[in-house]
């Protein structure tokens, strides 16, 4: 799309959601930031009248709606009906259930491919994570346009240009692009199994040690950096944090404070470019368990409990090696970020996660050589420091 708003990148702190699609922000970091999505749209009730707004121009050809099983028995469905009556052509394809749970990987993007049609114009996407994953790819490949009607508040993916797939076995983040639209009905985010509501405030949480490694690479590689990106991130955490209380009575209001900071923090990703201001040591750790949950057969948490749990390690590792961080890097406690996940009855250790003492060593120990990204794992392992900091957390945690 043609951005046509050009402001200063100040202006976007004032900004709500609905106001940020079609921009490009000036920055004082040298880079020009964008927010290539035509439409988002967060309330509660219905947001079939702006999907349907949205497809008008691509009536002609035939919308191919993309479901799992879950998401189809509490959207899906009734979208499909709906998009018909208004007199639609439709490719509606669902993924049901399997031996293991879907995963984005060579497999699943075949299957999808296989089930479009030539004269599919448009993908429309009833779902999460996963299924956002795929679609993205899919549309990146073939160049038609997606949207996504989300169904759980569980992931920051909504809104970014990158895909989380597994390719040949490894978690591999692919460029894309961003979705053409996204909507959020929030009587329906909060209907959500309260595990996915866990899994996407742990994945907000994720971001504060986030930017402390991106502060820290910036610090010790120059690496680039940019301040209002770094804020605008902190300012999704903020909003998030404030409404924990309310998240596990899923109070609609906390819903849609936790919603806006997971697109928020995927807008981040496509503002920088890349995943820096939203991924650090804790996704790094957060992968390498799936990955090796992938290569066993085994079913692998949800990625943002993961990353929750991720960040309590990261935390403790940033205090335990503390003499070695820069002056003016900002990190959490332990005790606040732990604190913050048993608020809402989310995971706090690799034990609770199903993780294995020895995996869990191993991810300490190795993790670091799994990702090129600059992380407290490298810190730690160039000062010689990672198999004494590996047995000290292990013992911490399972002692």
């Amino acid at each position: 799309m043609d951005n046509k708003k050009v402001k200063d990148i100040k202006d976007i702190f004032s900004m709500s959601i609905e106001e940020m699609p079609g921009t490009v922000f000036e920055c004082s970091c040298g880079r020009p930031h964008g927010v290539d999505i035509e439409k988002m749209i967060v309330r509660s009730g219905s947001v079939m009248e702006d999907v349907i707004e949205t497809l008008m121009p691509y009536r002609d050809g035939k919308i191919f709606v993309l479901s799992d099983h879950n998401t189809n028995k509490a959207l899906g469905k009734s979208v499909v009906e709906r998009l018909i009556a208004e007199g639609f052509h439709l490719n509606p394809f669902t993924f049901e259930p399997g031996a293991h749970d879907l995963l984005p990987d060579e497999s699943s993007i075949g299957r999808l491919l296989i089930e479009m049609d030539q004269d599919d114009s448009y993908i429309l996407v009833v779902g999460s994570g996963v299924l956002n994953d795929i679609a993205r790819i899919i549309s990146f490949r073939t160049n038609k346009p997606y949207a996504i009607i989300g169904t759980a508040p569980s992931m920051d993916g909504y809104a970014s240009v990158t895909s989380a797939l597994v390719i040949n076995g490894k978690k591999t983040s692919i460029p894309g692009k961003y979705p053409s639209a996204i909507f959020a009905d929030l009587s329906v985010m909060r209907d959500a199994p309260m595990i996915m509501i866990q899994a996407g405030f742990g994945d907000v949480l994720g971001k504060i040690t986030a930017l402390a490694d991106w502060q820290l690479s910036n610090a010790l590689t120059g690496e680039y950096y940019c301040e209002a990106i770094a804020g605008l991130v902190q300012k999704a955490v903020d909003k998030c944090v404030e409404s924990t209380g309310g998240l596990f009575n899923k109070d609609e209001h906390a819903i849609g404070c936790l919603i806006e900071a997971l697109l928020l923090t995927g807008i981040c990703i496509g503002l920088a470019g890349e995943t820096r201001p939203a991924s650090g040591m804790e996704h790094i750790l957060a992968h390498y368990w799936d990955v090796k949950a992938i290569e066993a057969g085994r079913e692998h948490p949800l990625h943002g409990n993961s990353v929750g749990v991720g960040t309590v390690i990261t935390a403790m590792l940033y205090e335990l090696v503390a003499e070695l961080v820069p002056a003016g890097i900002s990190y959490p406690s332990v005790a606040y970020v732990a604190g913050l996940l048993e608020k809402i009855g989310a995971p706090t250790s690799p034990a609770q996660l199903g993780i294995s003492r020895e995996l869990f060593l191993d991810s300490i120990k190795n993790a670091v050589h799994s990702r090129k990204k600059y992380t407290l794992l490298q810190l730690c392992y160039d000062n010689g420091r990672m198999d004494e900091c590996a047995e000290i957390l292990t013992r911490r945690l399972y002692d």
